[in-house]
């Protein structure tokens, strides 16, 4: 009976003690390494993002935060692969502005409703070029071409962070081109150094380096105002298609780090801690300045809105331009 009693008692305090565990379990997070899980090739700027996020935040949360670069379908198979691991926070995912489009592209299901936001790192300068040796000098011959519809075009991913800013052009001018997909931003890049393809569309500072040691030459900015590059004047797109004046926001694109929402909220909180205290950081502003990559800066609440605006807005613009394999009204996706 006494033993009993013993026993009864010891499994009673057991039980008593384990929600004391499960608190002291949940201070500790994190516990192990962190894994960001980038949907494209090494190199380029989502893939820069995640090692420069994996350095700051692994130091103020004290853990490795590995990056694992799971390219394909325009980084869907990464997003599917992070949407299906344990909601503890030990698993994130390097969001590029090309998520927005995959309700009306088909490449996923998933959206703003199923990831969450830790913070928006970098927008981005969306620049068409052509090889330095391009019998296309400038943009007016690019724009005239893009009207004519003989040419090729290479991008990141069919409705992808480049081809979004191609196929709003293209529909502007009512032109047309061949797109033509790579893996990333330097890929794209690459392909028209290599006359690969006619034209690429890539992030500014994925073909600086093409640029500056005239492999490419830089013709257009999608953007209302020029960029001076070293001693370069690159106009923007409303130069040549007046059209377009007011239409940039909805193709700019940005990167981002997220989560599958279902994270309990104070480990959520932990990772915009580490994020802001790494955006802060003159590591992360000095790269920004050098790559020529415009920080962007928002998180939690802030970023889910802009994830949320810029999904609703590609969505039904691929859908206007005829481009959308589904109806974003048939997806939930409303229209702004």
């Amino acid at each position: 009976m006494k033993l009993k009693w013993v026993l009864a008692v010891t499994l009673a305090l057991f039980m008593i003690s384990l929600p004391l565990a499960a608190v002291a379990a949940d201070e500790k997070w994190p516990s192990r390494p962190i894994t960001i899980y980038i949907g494209f090739s090494p190199g380029g700027g989502m893939d820069m993002m995640g090692r420069l996020l994996s350095e700051g935040m692994g130091k103020t949360l004290g853990v490795a935060m590995p990056v694992v670069n799971m390219v394909g379908a325009n980084s869907a198979i990464a997003m599917d692969h992070v949407n299906k691991q344990p909601r503890d926070g030990y698993n994130l995912f390097g969001i590029s502005s090309a998520v927005s489009t995959f309700p009306a592209t088909g490449l996923s299901k998933l959206t703003y409703k199923d990831f969450g936001m830790v913070g928006i790192v970098f927008g981005n300068l969306a620049t068409f070029c052509v090889a330095y040796d391009s019998p296309i000098k400038n943009g007016k011959e690019l724009v005239e071409r893009l009207k004519k519809g003989d040419l090729t075009g290479s991008n990141s991913g069919i409705g992808g962070m480049w081809h979004v800013p191609q196929l709003i052009v293209a529909n502007a001018l009512g032109g047309k081109f061949k797109a033509v997909p790579y893996t990333g931003g330097p890929s794209s890049a690459l392909a028209a150094a290599k006359k690969e393809v006619d034209f690429s569309t890539s992030d500014l500072s994925e073909a600086l380096t093409f640029i500056r040691s005239k492999m490419l030459r830089p013709l257009i900015v999608f953007d209302e105002k020029p960029y001076v590059l070293d001693d370069v004047t690159i106009p923007p797109i409303t130069d040549f298609v007046p059209a377009m004046k007011g239409k940039i926001a909805g193709g700019l694109g940005w990167r981002a780090l997220g989560y599958a929402r279902g994270i309990p909220q104070d480990r959520v909180n932990k990772l915009i801690a580490a994020f802001k205290s790494t955006m802060a950081s003159e590591t992360v502003k000095e790269f920004g300045k050098k790559n020529l990559l415009p920080l962007v800066d928002a998180t939690g609440n802030e970023a889910d809105k802009i994830f949320e605006a810029a999904t609703q807005t590609q969505s039904w613009i691929l859908y206007d331009i005829k481009e959308a394999k589904s109806n974003p009204k048939d997806l939930g996706i409303p229209r702004p």
